[in-house]
């Protein structure tokens, strides 16, 4: 019995001293060996592709004098509105079209079937511009010290690719959205890329259009955009071998018959949300927050006035018909308002304000009758 009161004491002993040790005596901790790094996360663009300036890019910011000297002067001058001219000169079986500002060259617009826009080509497919040169999806550019991101999607790099030249300049190059074949350029300033472009800004800001409120007369500046958007609309066709939309009385007249019933009473047709959206793009005057009514809410604004169509577009904002052209046709939901076979046109605009009607041929209308 002894023995056995014994051998418990000693293994009771034996048991506390074990859980007790590391209490009485803990064991000094390891310093465990800290990696050194001097990585610093930063959130940059990467820096965009540049390209040798040559061709059309090399009279952005220059003149126009000099511009004059080399292709002559123009045949057909005429205000904006927004504080730059828009001249006409001549070229064989295409537009060409040179925004000037203080007596400069800010953007040059070419739309053709063979003119030289070197490096590109009408008529290449945007697989073939990316197998020429290596476009960029991101842009890091400082304007007025100020850096600004510019992205693009996908999208935006199919059918609207923005390439960069080494003297500071830009050509936004417009593809047809059903067969991607390239149909018009814009050669520009970054001051005039920040106003007209329609990409994402990831930071920075983009640029208002500035509307000349005074010494203009804007139904005459209305009118003659008016016949600017259809003479591009028809000149656009006609490099494609489609007829010329006749634009009668009747197709004009409902066009601004429908342009001013939106303007006036937008809450008819637009919901809550569309409304503050209307509201919120009209008081930032900016492209890149274009706005431009859906199918559906066309198909109402069309219903109230009693006003029959075969298609039709209201986008704003409009501030250079031509460049507009462009982008409405590298749209995939836009270009087949242009490409139709035939129909009776009608356009009206104000100020930054546009709404492009089609309208049944009253030839085709006598035919069923």
């Amino acid at each position: 019995m002894k023995r056995i009161i014994g051998f418990l004491s000693i293994l009771f002993v034996v048991l506390i001293g074990y859980y007790l040790q590391p209490v009485l005596f803990p064991p000094t901790p390891r310093k465990a060996p800290v990696e050194q790094t001097n990585q610093v996360t930063r959130h940059k663009a990467l820096k965009h592709q540049t390209i040798k300036t040559e061709g059309y890019a090399q009279y952005i910011a220059q003149s126009i004098d000099t511009f004059e000297q080399k292709f002559g002067k123009a045949t057909k001058v005429e205000e904006s509105g927004f504080f730059f001219q828009t001249r006409d000169y001549a070229l064989d079986q295409g537009t060409l079209e040179v925004n000037v500002e203080g007596g400069k060259v800010s953007a040059i617009k070419v739309m053709a079937k063979k003119a030289d826009i070197k490096p590109f080509k009408f008529g290449m497919t945007s697989s073939q511009l990316s197998d020429k040169i290596n476009l960029s999806a991101d842009f890091a550019l400082t304007y007025d010290e100020e850096p600004v991101a510019i992205e693009l999607s996908e999208n935006d790099m199919r059918f609207r690719p923005l390439i960069a030249f080494d003297n500071d300049t830009f050509a936004m190059l417009f593809f047809n959205g059903d067969n991607e074949k390239l149909i018009g350029a814009v050669y520009l300033d970054l001051e005039n890329l920040l106003r007209l472009m329609p990409y994402q800004i990831n930071s920075g800001n983009p640029l208002a259009n500035r509307v000349q409120e005074s010494n203009l007369d804007w139904n005459v500046l209305n009118q003659q955009k008016q016949s600017r958007t259809i003479e591009a609309i028809n000149r656009y066709r006609e490099l494609y071998k489609l007829s010329d939309l006749a634009t009668p009385d009747k197709s004009m007249n409902d066009s601004k018959k429908l342009l001013k019933s939106f303007l006036t009473t937008p809450k008819r047709v637009l919901d809550n949300d569309r409304l503050e959206e209307w509201q919120t793009d009209q008081g930032a005057h900016l492209s890149n927050l274009s706005f431009e009514l859906t199918a559906a809410e066309f198909k109402d604004l069309a219903r109230h006035d009693k006003i029959e169509y075969e298609n039709g577009l209201f986008y704003s904002p409009m501030v250079d018909p031509l460049f507009n052209l462009f982008n409405w046709i590298s749209q995939d939901h836009l270009n087949e308002i242009f490409d139709v076979p035939e129909a009776e046109l009608g356009v009206a605009i104000d100020q930054e304000s546009v709404l492009v009607l089609l309208q049944e041929p009253e030839k085709t209308k006598d035919s069923d009758e």
